[in-house]
C-alpha cells in the first residue's frame, strides 16, 4: 500500500472518530437532559401527592388526580426514551471503539510501510555507494 494512501485513510478515520466523539457527547447531553426531566417530574409528582394530604373538594381532587396521571404517563415515556437513548449511546460507544481499533491498526500498518520504505531507500543508497566505491577503486588501479 502507498504511504499517501495510508495517510489519507488514517486522516479519514480520525475525522470519523471525531464525529463519533461529537455524536457521543450530544447523546450524553440528551441523556442528561432526559434524566433532569425525569427528576423534575418526580418532584412535581411528590408535590401533587402532598396536595392529596390536604383537605380537597371533589373538583380539586379530580384535577390533581388527572394531573398526576398525566405526570405518570410523561415519566413513563421519558423512561422509555432514556432506555432507547442508552441503547443509542451503547451503539455509539461500540462504533467509537471499532474506529479507535482500526486507527491503531492503520497506524501500525503505516509504521511498517515507513520502515519498508526506509529499508528500500537504504538499500538503494548502499547500492549507489558500493558502485561509487568500485568506480573509485577501478580508477586507482
Amino acid at each position: 500500500m502507498d504511504r499517501k494512501r495510508i495517510d489519507r485513510i488514517i486522516e479519514i478515520k480520525e475525522k470519523v472518530k471525531k464525529d463519533k466523539e461529537r455524536e457521543i457527547e450530544e447523546a450524553a447531553s440528551r441523556m442528561a437532559a432526559i434524566c433532569d426531566e425525569i427528576l423534575a417530574l418526580d418532584r412535581q409528582i411528590e408535590a401533587n401527592y402532598e396536595k392529596f394530604c390536604r383537605p380537597l373538594s371533589g373538583n380539586d381532587f379530580a384535577v390533581i388526580r388527572d394531573y398526576l396521571e398525566y405526570l405518570d404517563v410523561s415519566k413513563t415515556s421519558l423512561i422509555c426514551e432514556k432506555a432507547s437513548m442508552q441503547e443509542t449511546l451503547d451503539i455509539l460507544y461500540q462504533e467509537f471503539y471499532e474506529f479507535a481499533r482500526e486507527l491503531k491498526m492503520l497506524s501500525k500498518l503505516q509504521d511498517k510501510i515507513i520502515k519498508a520504505f526506509k529499508k528500500t531507500e537504504n538499500r538503494r543508497e548502499q547500492k549507489l555507494l558500493d558502485e561509487l566505491a568500485l568506480r573509485i577503486e577501478g580508477k586507482r588501479l
